[in-house]
């Protein structure tokens, strides 16, 4: 059988499978907000008075929950069965198992970083944004209150299925498993190149503009520990462990506010003891793993 990684127009094709799919999967869920608008269950432009009981926010969650498993889980399956076909679970890397010892060095390396993903936040909340990108946070952090705002077991449940896991699922599938290892990958030679443009895209998609920075920071950590380790539940289990942490925290101390989400700033030299570790754990991860060599020998693009 011809391995999945000799397929040399596989990257060129998946990108384009990639497009159909995630119109296609947009349609659905322009589809579906209507359906939700007009039943009257919720009304994003509204957002902020439409999540006061628990009934509203557990719509909020349910629409969040499919827009994250649709626009993203759904693409990346689409895209990956029209070119992959059966070899799909291979082709994204979620059927691979981590190299010995790249998922600890993974691990550390988002543990250490932590301080400067938080210093660097506080610095993007710094910059003054247009009125039209000032109202888009508004509404953003109005959207994120609603569904951190829990007061029942079945509330948290929902939240963490819906800001949790699919999220982690669904972006690390699209991002990692297919335009960082399928597409960017074999398009620039070069993982570096891979990692930043799939960080890039991951920290844009989000559209929120006072938080790129320490996103693009969390896209690189995770497409890092995906090349070192070449199995996709390295950051699929780091991004839920990320996420799921901030919904816990907002479960059981009932206290979340997004305004003020980076209120404790870690002081410069905790950043730059941060960067320094960041940049050590990684120098030697890289000298470790040689992610390049591994994907054309076969290591990580053809652990399959």
């Amino acid at each position: 059988m011809t391995p999945i990684s000799d397929k040399s127009e596989a990257p060129g094709r998946l990108f384009l499978s990639t497009l159909v799919a995630f119109f296609i999967c947009a349609m659905v869920m322009t589809g579906i907000s209507i359906a939700f608008k007009s039943l009257g269950w919720i009304d994003l432009s509204t957002i902020g008075e439409t999540s006061t009981s628990g009934f509203q926010r557990q719509q909020l969650r349910s629409y969040l929950l499919l827009s994250n498993l649709i626009p993203f889980a759904g693409t990346a399956l689409l895209a990956l069965l029209l070119v992959f076909k059966r070899q799909w679970i291979a082709a994204s890397g979620l059927s691979a198992r981590p190299l010995p010892g790249s998922a600890l060095f993974a691990t550390l390396l988002f543990i250490v970083a932590l301080p400067f993903v938080a210093w660097l936040a506080y610095l993007n909340m710094q910059i003054p944004l247009p009125e039209w990108m000032q109202s888009a946070e508004n509404n953003a952090d109005a959207l994120l209150k609603g569904i951190l705002t829990m007061e029942s077991v079945p509330e948290f449940i929902l939240a963490f299925l819906a800001a949790a896991v699919t999220p982690a699922i669904g972006e690390e599938l699209l991002m990692r498993g297919v335009l960082q290892r399928r597409v960017f990958q074999p398009w620039f030679g070069n993982h570096h190149a891979a990692i930043w443009a799939a960080a890039i895209l991951f920290s844009a998609i989000h559209v929120e503009f006072a938080g790129f920075v320490p996103r693009l920071l969390l896209g690189l950590l995770l497409g890092y520990g995906y090349a070192w380790s070449g199995s996709l539940w390295v950051p699929i289990l780091l991004h839920l462990l990320f996420n799921g942490f901030q919904v816990s925290v907002a479960y059981f101390t009932g206290e979340f506010d997004p305004s003020t989400e980076v209120g404790t700033i870690p002081p410069w030299w905790a950043g730059l003891i941060s960067l320094s570790l960041v940049v050590w754990i990684g120098w030697i991860a890289e000298k470790k793993f040689r992610p390049e060599a591994a994907s054309t020998s076969g290591g990580i693009a053809g652990a399959e």
